[in-house]
């Protein structure tokens, strides 16, 4: 496609490795400002799909039957009594709408993946928005299979820490307990315990899966390769190599994400505690912009994972050894090749 370039087509003399690449991925991140609009308002328009049958709920319900800023502060017991087989209706109608949304959601998130990495890998300025799209619909059957290894894995974790093999291991053969019953233990307090530690593994699991899957798809799109399975193995392997180099960037942009979790959390508080009758729409208009300023910080910070995963992949995971006619050649896309002598100014007919 005219325009676009393969990420096998870059020059091999790739720039210095940032000192501190979790802050070079957010500057660049910050600045690609169309894509990570685009990418929020993909999730919006979801939102705004589940969210539209309560709109419409609320707007029939309390309509002209409240005093204006009435039910403001809290929906109270009486409320949620009187209206509550059409609460019930709405609640089972947006039960079944929820899955497929929560499905697409999981589909945005590969598209977005294949955009984020195409804006990184590309070399050409500006039409940001132009390559997100077409890297989105490029890797998206391959970022997808990789969505399904990472699901049954997810799935293989908690089976081993919520099934079987951890009742037998830490229960049966640790604690001694003659069957895998929590009511056998003479404390509550080692039963606390033991779920915050059953707790805890799962979200370690959870986080390095998240960060397995992210270098997959780099190095599939970075490779130019198509099987998930066998990026995969290899992605696992380079994580035993180089756990520190490839997954610090990670840890510090969660560190990020949950900085801007707790502010944002911070804000809501405030502004919940202010609301009452005499409220006005500014207090209901301030939540709103929590929420938005919210998740347009995380979308930043998922496209800057991707910026991260770009350069620490390029730093650690060596090139592919087959030949690329592609590499020190000029041409326009689809024509013919023409070689470079010398510099990349010089070329050779």
């Amino acid at each position: 496609m005219s325009g676009f370039q393969d990420p096998r087509d870059q020059d091999p003399r790739e720039p210095e490795l940032p000192r501190w690449i979790f802050l070079h991925a957010l500057r660049v991140t910050i600045g690609r400002t169309p894509v990570w609009l685009v990418a929020a308002g993909l999730l919006v328009a979801l939102a705004a799909v589940q969210a539209l049958p309560w709109l419409g709920y609320f707007d029939r319900t309390i309509g002209a039957s409240y005093a204006p800023g009435a039910q403001l502060a809290e929906l109270d017991e009486t409320f949620r009594f009187d209206h509550r087989a059409a609460h019930a209706a709405v609640d089972v109608a947006t039960q079944g709408a929820g899955g497929v949304v929560a499905l697409l959601a999981l589909l945005v998130g590969v598209f977005c993946a294949g955009g984020w990495l195409q804006v990184f890998l590309e070399r050409t300025q500006g039409e940001s928005v132009r390559l997100f799209f077409y890297g989105g619909t490029r890797f998206f059957w391959r970022f997808f299979r990789v969505l399904l290894c990472t699901l049954l894995l997810l799935q293989l974790l908690r089976w081993l820490l919520y099934g079987r093999p951890w009742d037998w291991l830490v229960l049966e053969t640790i604690c001694g307990l003659e069957k895998p019953d929590l009511e056998l233990f003479d404390s509550e307090r080692t039963v606390r315990r033991l779920a915050l530690v059953q707790t805890s593994l799962f979200a370690c699991g959870f986080a390095l899966l998240a960060a397995w899957g992210d270098y997959t798809r780099t190095r599939l799109a970075v490779h130019g390769t198509r099987s998930a399975v066998w990026a995969g193995l290899c992605t696992a392997g380079a994580l035993l190599r180089h756990p520190v180099r490839m997954l610090r960037p990670l840890v510090l942009l969660l560190a990020v994400e949950a900085l801007v979790l707790g502010l944002a959390a911070w804000l809501v508080h405030e502004l919940e505690g202010s609301l009452g009758p005499d409220s006005t729409g500014w207090a209901v208009f301030g939540l709103f912009s929590v929420g938005i300023g919210l998740h347009l910080a995380r979308t930043i910070v998922r496209g800057s994972r991707y910026s991260a995963c770009v350069l620490a992949t390029r730093d650690v995971v060596r090139p592919l050894s087959r030949p690329d006619p592609w590499k020190r050649s000029i041409g326009g896309p689809g024509g013919p090749r023409y070689p470079i002598d010398g510099d990349e100014y010089a070329v050779s007919l």
